[in-house]
């Protein structure tokens, strides 16, 4: 039955179960905000770039949690079992060299210092530089971001490098726009 359809007494009865099982859905500090959000950062410590939108963050612990924040949502949007990126070194890879990644300054939202919108992981695997993993904000997607990234993703590590499978839909159709030659992410 609709809830429209409810007595008044019977839809306050319904609500009450409703707020009750939601406040209880994802327990924990922040439960339902951290399912729901998807934020950008203001990166206060960060230096504003000129003219382009790549900040590494490889080597700055606040960033590169900003970035595995980033990697939650890609992880969350694209269905993946596992994060493509966490901030904390791992014993196992201490420091490792060929894992780099980067954030990217809005656009849609202008600020003096960067607000990050977006991330991209990159590594190195035979001798070989691969786009692992990139993700930009709901909001500054269609807005110039991904390809002003992508031309300084090129600038910094070259207009070689590889991406790796699998790639959703738009990915691909942003890839195939940009004239990216397919031997480069159609494996």
């Amino acid at each position: 039955m609709p809830i429209n359809d409810l007595s008044p007494t019977e839809r306050k009865a319904l609500l009450a179960e409703r707020r009750e099982e939601y406040k209880n859905f994802w327990p924990g500090a922040h439960g339902r905000r951290a399912r729901y959000a998807i934020e950008l950062f203001p990166l206060l410590h960060a230096d504003k770039p000129q003219g382009h939108v790549l900040i590494p963050a490889t080597h700055d612990m606040r960033l590169r949690k900003v970035a595995e924040t980033f990697g939650k949502y890609f992880k969350r949007e694209l269905g993946f079992d596992f994060m493509p990126f966490v901030a904390k070194r791992s014993a196992l890879y201490p420091a490792d060299p060929t894992v780099e990644v980067a954030l990217f300054d809005a656009k849609k939202v202008q600020a003096t210092f960067p607000i990050a919108a977006g991330a991209a992981g990159l590594s190195i695997v035979e001798g070989q530089r691969w786009l692992d993993w990139i993700w930009i904000h709901p909001f500054e997607r269609g807005k110039g971001l991904a390809s002003q990234a992508w031309d300084d993703l090129e600038a910094v590590y070259g207009s070689e490098f590889k991406v790796q499978p699998p790639l959703s839909r738009p990915m691909e159709l942003f890839l195939t726009h940009r004239g990216i030659a397919r031997e480069r992410w159609s494996f």
